[in-house]
């Protein structure tokens, strides 16, 4: 008799042990939280043609496969003080990103000059200058200060690169300031870098003119 109360006490206590088993087994553990990380994609940058590639996509007379035909508008003009009549092409005319194409008076079908200007005009030189930098960064291109001539006359706020990176680069660089020029910075004497910094004219780029160097005679 007792052998077998022992044998169901065994029975009943091994069951227990065995269910208690399978509730550990069943009961959910702790939450393991996991964070996804989110990859930001970049917009992608405008890229923006370099002046000395749309001179080479003029030359080819393919402008329309850059910009709309309604954004090209074409004329004739005099240019060179008034000594010479050439055809004249603008992009964007009359808008921030505007650019003129003078033609060659002798060969209509060759670029003469490429003019961009303004300090939010976003079009630059091949070598990185642009509309809107400054003289310190003009400067750090040409790997040697530049000077500039006086304001208020044809050339007034021209670069003189003074044999530096930009010398036979094929540009013209600009400069201008938002600052009162005083009768010292008028008319076409050179200035110095120094000048301009002593006097906090703060100059920046306004004006680039690139000449392709094979058609810079008329």
């Amino acid at each position: 008799m007792k052998r077998y109360a022992f044998l169901i006490f065994s029975a009943i206590s091994l069951f227990w042990s065995c269910d208690e088993k399978m509730k550990r087994v069943i009961e959910p553990g702790e939450k393991i939280e996991t964070t996804e990380k989110q990859t930001v994609e970049e917009p992608p940058k405008k890229e923006v043609v370099t002046l000395e590639k749309i001179a080479e996509i003029a030359d080819q007379g393919n402008l329309e496969s850059i910009y709309p035909i309604k954004n090209i508008e074409s004329e004739t003009r005099l240019i060179n003080e008034g000594m010479d009549k050439a055809k004249v092409i603008w992009i964007n005319r009359n808008e921030k990103d505007e650019i003129r194409i003078d033609f060659r008076p002798k060969d209509s079908t060759k670029v003469f000059r490429i003019t961009v200007k303004g300090r939010e005009n976003p079009f630059e030189s091949i070598t990185g200058v642009r509309n809107g930098m400054s003289i310190d960064q003009v400067n750090s291109i040409n790997r040697k200060p530049v000077d500039f001539y006086g304001f208020n006359w044809d050339f007034g706020g021209a670069a003189i690169f003074n044999g530096g990176f930009l010398e036979d680069k094929n540009i013209m660089v600009y400069f201008t300031t938002d600052q009162k020029v005083g009768k010292r910075f008028v008319g076409d004497a050179p200035h110095s870098f120094e000048e301009a910094k002593g006097a906090n004219l703060n100059l920046y780029v306004n004006k680039i003119v690139f000449t392709p160097s094979k058609n810079n005679k008329l």
